[in-house]
């Protein structure tokens, strides 16, 4: 179901691989991204910032995204996930606005759920959910039900 080339699975019809430059209130500039990946100067994200810079993610702490939003502005606070069965913690966005527009971050180190693979789960004001998923397609379980943008571990050959 993978697009093959990007890793990227899309199932949002309202975000389409044509599009990903293209979404609404962001900025896709190479000048306007900031050093920390994938963000833009204003903290602001996008499908195709995220989906060519996919390993920044892997690897991660809860800590480590969590210091590199307040360097893109972001006002957060730590939660564990209100889910009795899951591993995931929540980083929780105080200060979502037309800039930053992520208002959720899931750091999961994976569940039976999900094929036992770590996933970060980025949640945002403008473009939907995207899942970034460190592993390949085959090795993640779906339910059927995902409503986000799945990102999958690029192919050797990619």
């Amino acid at each position: 179901m993978g697009s093959g080339k990007s890793g990227l699975y899309n199932k949002n019809p309202k975000v389409t691989d044509s599009s990903l430059d293209n979404t609404e209130g962001t900025q896709s500039n190479k000048d306007s991204v900031s050093s920390n990946f994938p963000y833009s100067s204003n903290g602001n994200i996008t499908i195709q910032g995220i989906s060519n810079n996919r390993e920044y993610f892997f690897g991660k702490t809860v800590q480590d995204i969590d210091a590199d939003l307040k360097e893109n502005g972001y006002e957060t606070n730590i939660r564990p996930s209100k889910h009795e069965s899951s591993k995931a913690t929540i980083i929780v966005i105080d200060n979502s606005d037309k800039e930053r527009n992520i208002s959720q971050v899931q750091v999961s180190s994976g569940s039976e759920r999900h094929g036992n693979v770590p996933y970060v789960k980025i949640s945002t004001t403008n473009i939907g959910k995207i899942k970034i998923i460190d592993a390949n397609e085959k090795d993640y379980k779906s339910d059927g039900q995902e409503t986000a943008t799945l990102i999958f571990r690029r192919k050797e050959n990619e």
